[in-house]
């Protein structure tokens, strides 16, 4: 197959890695041309290419792995070249105005954009039952150094539902968006933000009250080389491109 990658920091070099046998040809975007430089040395299927130059190369799928502040920058003009885009940074539809334009220009497309689970898993789940889930709760347990504190025990520093979460952390929301975004709601996602010194790494607890059952997830991922990134991150995309090209389908 295939790829275009907007964005050629630490999650396309993962993608790269696990996908090297399945990926023909990797096209690169990145304003910084030196982390796409460090990838052409590193795998010969790698091509840094502008990204107005989509619309004439022939590939399977964009992959966006930049920012939230890339996709809502590019992804608009994404949808106008008539490809399928993979979402990593799913923080970006918190935006109002951007998901409202964006769902729009898609829906006057044939392009199809996945979003992928990110940092969480369950999201087959939610989306299986989103019309009968009453409450998502999502718990967050973050080391205090991360969040700029210094304290000897646990604190809440915040709770309320995921639009609240946007106004209070629009840069850490990726996680709340995208339960949201499975959910088809987002004041039915509650998020409660720990700092939490006994932790190391984030913890994700994802509870679920439905009509169908009632659920618990909980996650704890190791970071990536990039720590602002969970290794888990990059590995969904791979089990999607993965999952979509194989005619054995396992869940959603």
């Amino acid at each position: 197959m295939n790829i275009f990658f907007l964005g050629g920091g630490n999650s396309a070099k993962i993608i790269l890695e696990e996908m090297y046998d399945y990926i023909e040809k990797a096209y690169i975007y990145d304003k910084n041309k030196e982390q796409v430089d460090e990838l052409k040395y590193i795998f010969d299927n790698v091509e840094y290419k502008e990204l107005d130059e989509i619309k004439d190369l022939d590939v399977d799928y964009v992959i966006e792995v930049a920012s939230v502040e890339a996709l809502k920058e590019y992804g608009l003009k994404i949808l106008d070249m008539n490809k399928d885009l993979i979402v990593l940074s799913t923080g970006a539809f918190a935006d109002k105005i951007f998901r409202y334009n964006f769902v729009k220009k898609l829906n006057n497309t044939n392009n199809k954009v996945y979003i992928v689970s990110g940092a969480i898993g369950g999201i087959d789940l939610i989306n299986t039952i989103y019309d009968k889930i009453e409450k998502i709760t999502l718990t967050t347990r973050k080391p205090p150094k991360s969040l700029g504190l210094e304290i000897t025990e646990e604190k809440i520093i915040f709770e309320g539902n995921t639009i609240e979460a946007i106004e209070r952390f629009p840069k850490n929301v990726n996680v709340a968006v995208t339960l949201s975004l499975a959910a088809r709601n987002f004041e039915k996602v509650e998020v409660r933000i720990i700092a939490d010194p006994k932790v190391e790494r984030n913890i994700h607890t994802i509870e679920i009250i439905s009509k169908a059952g009632n659920y618990r997830f909980e996650f704890e991922n190791y970071p990536s080389k990039n720590p602002k990134t969970s290794y888990l991150a990059p590995l969904s995309i791979v089990g999607l491109l993965k999952n979509l090209n194989t005619n054995f389908k396992i869940g959603g």
